[in-house]
């Protein structure tokens, strides 16, 4: 046994830390991390040990993640060591400054409920009001790929129980940023149910849609495209011979001489060339790929005000009423009255009624938003490829005045596991992003000792219809989960996940620019 588990460690591709694409369904509880609030000094060391491909590089990887808890205070690291066949470790991950920042996975103090509290670094969930606005938004979709140091700070008084919660993604960028102010305003009034009413007024916004890319050389072209992207002069080369468009005496790559009428660089270093010469000596025809170009910022901003009413609270029930109006600004509004969640039995359940105008999507800042924020679109049209970027705020344009419903149900069969479907349920004139599904099932098999979990997601959102017959479609994702004990404190966990895009248009999912694949296998331990 011991042997396998040591091939295991060292051939097994490394599990990642990230949250990833994991679901996590609206409707969701928000949810913190577990800590013990006391005196108690609580510390722990969990880690991993594998292998890993980056940029073709295959590298050895040691993980270790520490963490320490005192009361209200948590303070977490990630230090990673990639280690390439010479047995020199990746220098590219210690050099900067801003490198050893990013070695902190979270800093925290308190929670959302306490009277001052702050979190630094990953934050896998993040929901404001009634999620009209943020919804289960997540700064770690690719980590550690790409790792985010964001953070939030908030306070809540005594007094009318009011309060502020200020967040961002990221500290360095501070991109897609949120604030939100609530209060209590009949506190002291002693109305029946209206004493326990609380009002709240949000705002999100992403201050960079294009922010998602990379743009090294500063010029305006991405590069996910730029076929120079340490060139800020050059960025296209549509022949594909290793030389810029604006360099080249052959764009196309036709074997002739561009002529001078048609191509600036031969017209300004061979003035004269085509003077008395045979015109079937050059190429007179240049169809030349494009690319559109990002030199400026381009921001979206969503508000919304809330309340929550507490109706019923006993200790085998509990309901509560609430609301939510949003406008997402230049475009429309929505709203959700009446809303009712409750906890019973086994169940937490949700049933809300909405209502958008034209122009509006609900949970625009959602689990998905920071790979769904901007997009490459590959196009083309008349012979050329265009290369560009599209948004989620293209989506808008397209989103038609709706009504209908959402629901959400949460059932935990008796501690062995638990499912969970939410549906969202609009009807308008041309409605064409009307419908959203999403649902999963996690599992605690006891009949199987060492299986500790398995759980399955899948969702459509955003859909005219939810095609069940093509379940790979542009707006489905879907991911798994397995974890298997070996021994003690070691776990063999496996992930895999698919996000599709629908780069070029076809409405059909296929090639590796329309399925972001994430697949991990390897070990965890803790002690």
């Amino acid at each position: 046994m011991r042997k396998y588990c040591l091939v295991l460690l060292v051939l097994l591709p490394m599990l990642m830390w990230a949250q990833g694409v994991q679901q996590i369904i609206p409707g969701d509880p928000i949810s913190e991390e577990d800590y013990e609030d006391s005196e108690d000094l609580n510390y722990g060391m969990s880690g991993m040990v594998g292998a890993v491909n980056i940029n073709g590089v295959t590298y050895s990887q040691v993980r270790l993640r520490p963490e320490i808890n005192l009361g209200k205070f948590g303070f977490g690291l990630d230090i990673d060591f990639l280690i390439d066949g010479d047995g020199n470790v990746r220098e590219g991950d210690w050099d900067d400054w801003d490198d050893y920042l990013n070695k902190v996975y979270f800093i925290r103090w308190a929670n959302r409920q306490d009277p001052f509290y702050f979190k630094v670094g990953c934050i896998p969930s993040y929901t404001l009001g009634h999620g009209l606005i943020f919804d289960q938004y997540s700064n770690t979709l690719r980590y550690p790929e790409e790792k985010n140091v964001g953070g939030y700070l908030g306070i809540n008084t005594p007094f009318s129980k009011a309060g502020f919660e200020v967040y961002t993604h990221n500290i360095y960028k501070n991109e897609v940023i949120a604030a939100r102010a609530h209060v209590n305003p009949f506190h002291y009034a002693h109305f029946p149910f209206l004493e326990n009413l609380i009002f709240g007024v949000n705002i999100g916004m992403d201050r960079n849609q294009y922010g998602k890319y990379t743009d090294s050389d500063k010029d305006g072209v991405p590069d996910a495209y730029d076929k120079f992207p340490d060139d800020p002069y050059s960025w296209l080369d549509t022949d594909g011979d290793g030389m810029p468009d604006n360099l080249d005496f052959d764009i196309a790559g036709t074997g002739l001489i561009d002529h001078p009428s048609i191509n600036p660089w031969v017209a300004e270093n061979y003035p004269n060339i085509a003077d008395g010469a045979d015109s079937t000596r050059f190429n007179m025809v240049v169809v030349q790929d494009s690319v559109l170009i990002y030199d400026s910022w381009k921001d979206i901003s969503v508000y919304s005000a809330d309340y929550t009413l507490p109706l019923v609270e006993t200790q085998f029930f509990h309901l509560d009423h609430y609301g939510e109006y949003a406008i997402i600004d230049k475009y429309g509004t929505g709203i959700i009255f009446p809303g009712f969640s409750s906890k019973f039995f086994i169940f937490d359940a949700k049933l809300e009624m909405r209502n958008f105008s034209d122009e509006f999507l609900p949970g625009y800042f959602d689990r998905l938003y920071e790979e769904k924020r901007s997009t490459v679109s590959i196009t083309t049209a008349d012979g050329r490829t265009i290369y560009g970027l599209t948004t989620k705020e293209d989506l808008l344009k397209t989103a038609s005045r709706s009504v209908g419903w959402f629901g959400y149900l949460r059932a935990n069969i008796l501690d062995i596991g638990y499912i969970k479907a939410a549906y969202q349920d609009m009807y308008g004139t041309d409605m064409n992003t009307g419908k959203s599904l999403w649902a999963s099932a996690t599992v605690h098999p006891a009949v199987f000792p060492k299986l500790k979990e398995a759980s399955l997601s899948y969702s459509q959102v955003h859909a005219p219809y939810i095609d069940f017959r093509n379940l790979r479609c542009s707006n489905a994702t879907v991911s798994g989960k397995v974890v298997y004990n070996l021994s003690g404190n070691t776990d063999l966990v496996g992930r895999y996940s698919e996000i599709y895009t629908d780069a070029n248009g076809d409405g059909k999912i296929r090639g590796e620019n329309e399925v972001i694949t994430a697949f991990a296998f390897g070990v965890d331990f803790s002690f």
